[in-house]
């Protein structure tokens, strides 16, 4: 039987799992495993296809306990100005991201000092010291299943890819062909637990999807979506807990939309033990089912300077026991005058953290938009 365990804040049970338009509020957010009631959810069925293809990392083992391990996720990481200040952006963070077992971010930049620019509004590249930088912050996991992995071509993605695995870092999410962007990772806790990860997209520009023989990023539309599936399935029969980093959302909107819910509860049914989202370039809820977890959108986390929701962000640490969920904390932070983030655990912009990833994400909306913020109920049919 799976162990849960209820973890307290501020003296009182916070319960995260969210109730249609239903919130509460924390600082260091922790949730205790309740489970939720959800309401229906409408389902595509999709074709199984062959075996994911799979990489290994291996980890250092330990003498702890093979079951017990933390992950740290953080949101979008673009670092052209702190690269351009000669900053660590890292130093600061609590806690480091190399403390946990595991880490992951969003790497929402090419790194490069190749490539053409892509003809869209934004286009976002860091210098190859960036790569570097990353990996001596801790991080162990980059997602480049997103909208600026391209930005400046297939040079500079394979630069990318290049740079992040030779300083240590896994890259998913992306790759030089379809089989490299689907394909799963699989890295090793201190304790000697296999993990797996997996990137997709739902936000991508044209020519960015990968191709049998042309590189891009891996996406979550339909007909590909059956393969994010597949991949997830496969990720869960080779490890032992399944993470699935996937590019989602509306942009400045701390609320969900139903296709990020329908797509979580596909890609929880399919294996993934922990959905880490981002995109929408704010915070948005996380959801705990008392042994899985969906956190929506955990916002800019290194970026430009921004002095409202676009600079309010965390660390979110994940406790698990082998492959179940049994707790969570999200350590807030603010970006500083550089885009830097910064611990801080009180005032106005802590307490609008505390609702939006509580789920009382409706008063710090824009106008029109729903509040739903709960998980549909599992099919048994999704991705089969």
């Amino acid at each position: 039987m799976r162990s849960r365990t209820a973890v307290s804040f501020g003296g009182a049970l916070l319960v995260a799992v969210l109730m249609a338009s239903a919130c509460t509020d924390s600082s260091e957010v922790r949730s205790p495993g309740a489970t939720p009631t959800l309401p229906p959810e409408t389902t595509a069925s999709v074709a199984p296809l062959t075996t994911a293809a799979a990489t290994t990392v291996p980890g250092t083992t330990t003498t702890e306990s093979v079951r017990t391990w933390t992950l740290l996720a953080t949101g979008d990481v673009l670092m052209e100005r702190s690269e351009r200040l000669g900053l660590d952006p890292f130093a600061s963070i609590t806690p480091p991201l190399g403390s946990a077992d595991l880490s992951v971010v969003n790497v929402e930049m090419a790194i490069s000092d190749r490539g053409t620019a892509r003809d869209k509004t934004y286009v976002f590249r860091a210098p190859p010291a960036a790569a570097a930088r990353i990996a001596a912050g801790g991080v162990r996991v980059g997602n480049l299943a997103n909208n600026h992995a391209m930005d400046y071509g297939a040079d500079a993605l394979a630069d990318t890819i290049d740079l992040l695995e030779g300083a240590g870092v896994v890259s998913i999410g992306a790759g030089r062909n379809i089989d490299e962007a689907y394909r799963y990772r699989v890295l090793t806790t201190r304790g000697g637990l296999n993990v797996a990860f997996v990137g997709a997209s739902l936000i991508v520009p044209s020519g960015f999807a990968a191709g049998p023989t042309t590189p891009g990023i891996a996406s979550a539309h339909t007909p590909d979506l059956a393969r994010v599936l597949d991949t997830v399935r496969a990720a869960a029969a080779a490890a032992e807990a399944v993470v699935v980093v996937v590019h989602w959302g509306i942009e400045r909107n701390p609320c969900t939309t139903e296709t990020q819910r329908s797509l979580a509860r596909q890609l929880l049914d399919a294996g993934a033990d922990a959905v880490i989202g981002h995109h929408p370039h704010v915070l948005q809820p996380v959801v705990f089912t008392g042994e899985k977890l969906v956190a929506f959108s955990l916002g800019n986390f290194i970026w430009e300077p921004r002095e409202n929701m676009g600079g309010e962000t965390g660390v979110l640490q994940i406790d698990f026991d082998g492959d179940t969920v049994v707790g969570w904390t999200l350590h807030p932070h603010l970006l500083d005058v550089d885009g830097v983030p910064v611990p801080v655990d009180s005032g106005p912009r802590v307490n609008r953290i505390r609702d939006i990833i509580s789920g009382d994400c409706g008063p710090h909306a824009p106008a029109l938009t729903t509040t739903t913020t709960t998980l549909p109920p599992p099919t048994g049919t999704a991705g089969v």
